[in-house]
């Protein structure tokens, strides 16, 4: 069934001629929105850092700060090669996309993020380099280096978290960076040729869908071009959960309503940007609130219909 939205897997077979998996790996360089103890970052972060649930050694119970990182002995190469051998087994793919998906990964002097990047593309022909980061750690001096490894086959995306496109839900969120600050980031990457995708996240507790589809409208003309949307969570070991439990009650998104918000969102997406998520998924260990989304084809199928009952499709209401 096609999709009311520019679809992924779509543009992966567009470009590649088949789907492609990534091969998501941790190179350990946290996040400089933490402090050295590993305290501090954004409202929602519960100290995993978006690390791969198949580099977890197990889910373990995050209520105590000295037990919030998850982490194992596997260096990169290791990471690669359990990876690499996943997607062959699961589903007999060569073709791999190389993701740095955990903490910060422009958070180091260039020579270092040199030598891990050279270091991990060694292992395999990636189609892609991904390197999630943060709009504040992406200096012309980070943006020459990774523009350096785009080849006639291999493009290079780095995924910005943005979150929301209001300055007041930002500081809110403890997020440590500006609007501004990711205009300018976006800018900067695509300029050298660097496709950009950018993190959104649903914030019921800060802001109204009224909200939402405006972030929707920025990362529009700024250019992004592609962007993953992500429902609010509360997991243990962050502060939200503190707030939820102080207060007695703490607003997230029901599946209608987040439904209905990931629709307005993609009504007012530029309808070239590629829609690589719209939603987030938890662990049962993790997610304390909501825990009663479906499957995710159900939810995508929902929002689906929703859009095209309204005859609505990605961009109409630009």
């Amino acid at each position: 069934m096609k999709r009311p939205w520019n679809t992924y897997s779509d543009y992966l077979v567009s470009r590649y001629g088949q789907r492609v998996y990534r091969v998501s790996v941790d190179a350990g360089l946290s996040c400089p929105n933490r402090d050295a103890a590993g305290r501090g970052g954004c409202a929602f972060c519960d100290g995993t850092g978006a690390r791969a649930v198949h580099l977890r050694e197990e889910e373990r119970d995050l209520e105590k700060a000295d037990g919030i990182l998850l982490t194992d002995k596997c260096d990169i190469a290791g990471q690669i090669e359990r990876g690499l051998a996943y997607i062959r087994r699961r589903y007999r793919s060569r073709l791999a996309m190389l993701y740095f998906q955990s903490w910060s990964n422009t958070n180091a002097p260039v020579e270092r993020l040199k030598t891990i990047y050279d270091s991990a593309l060694l292992h395999h022909d990636f189609v892609s380099l991904i390197v999630s980061t943060r709009p504040d750690l992406v200096p012309d001096q980070v943006c020459d280096l990774l523009a350096s490894y785009i080849t006639p086959d291999r493009d290079v995306w780095v995924e910005l978290g943005l979150q929301s496109a209001d300055d007041r839900t930002l500081s809110l969120l403890g997020r440590g960076h500006d609007c501004a600050s990711y205009a300018a980031a976006a800018e900067r990457l695509r300029a050298r040729g660097i496709k950009v995708c950018t993190h959104l996240m649903i914030l019921p507790c800060y802001e109204g869908a009224g909200a939402a589809a405006g972030s929707a409208r920025l990362v529009s003309e700024c250019g992004t071009d592609a962007v993953k949307i992500h429902n609010l969570s509360l997991c243990n070991g962050t502060r939200l959960l503190d707030d939820y439990r102080t207060l007695g009650c703490y607003p997230v998104l029901s599946l209608r309503r987040h439904v209905e918000t990931v629709a307005l969102m993609l009504a007012n997406l530029d309808p070239r940007i590629i829609v690589e998520r719209l939603m987030s998924e938890m662990t049962s260990q993790r997610c304390v609130n909501p825990r009663l989304f479906p499957d995710k084809r159900e939810v995508l199928e929902q929002i689906a219909v929703y859009m095209e009952e309204r005859g609505w499709v990605q961009g109409c209401l630009r």
